[in-house]
């Protein structure tokens, strides 16, 4: 069976994972996941509610990840998921090979990108309790999140090579 494969657009609300990760996918024709998609309804009302995730919220929503990509007939995916932590990390890469591009904003464009977003459930007061949970490894490849999306696409592009 061939190995699963996961191209990781990580980083914390705000950072652009979804819009950039959909872009991604779709000049690499893969299939586009978006992690918010496979939280428990349990989690998306805490963070609605302006309540950080801790790590007993986020490992049944990282198997759920695991497991989809597993079952699926397919073997490369783009992933938009925060990943913020070292373990987080690790868990994904269990089963799958994943390479991670984080993308690095400030604490005050993130915030204020997530006050201006309408419709989502993650609320702007948890962008602090996000960075403090960051952990930047080796394995992790930056990017910086304020540059153009071209930019961003083109250095993607080049990390991936």
């Amino acid at each position: 069976m061939r190995t699963k494969r996961l191209i990781v657009i990580m980083g914390i609300s705000g950072s652009g994972k979804s819009t950039l990760g959909q872009s991604l996918a779709k000049e690499h024709g893969l299939p586009f996941l978006d992690a918010d998609d496979f939280h428990p309804k349990e989690n998306i009302l805490k963070m609605s509610r302006g309540i950080p995730l801790d790590d007993e919220d986020r490992w049944p929503w990282l198997a759920a990840i695991v497991e989809y990509v597993q079952q699926s007939h397919r073997h490369e995916f783009v992933l938009a998921c925060s990943a913020l932590k070292r373990d987080y990390r690790a868990f994904l890469a269990q089963k799958i090979d994943c390479q991670y591009l984080l993308l690095h904003i400030s604490e005050a464009v993130a915030t204020k990108r997530l006050q201006n977003r309408k419709g989502h459930f993650m609320k702007s007061n948890l962008v602090k309790s996000q960075l403090q949970t960051l952990e930047v490894t080796d394995e992790v490849q930056t990017i910086q999140a304020e540059l153009s999306e071209e930019e961003i696409l083109t250095q993607m592009n080049r990390l991936l090579k």
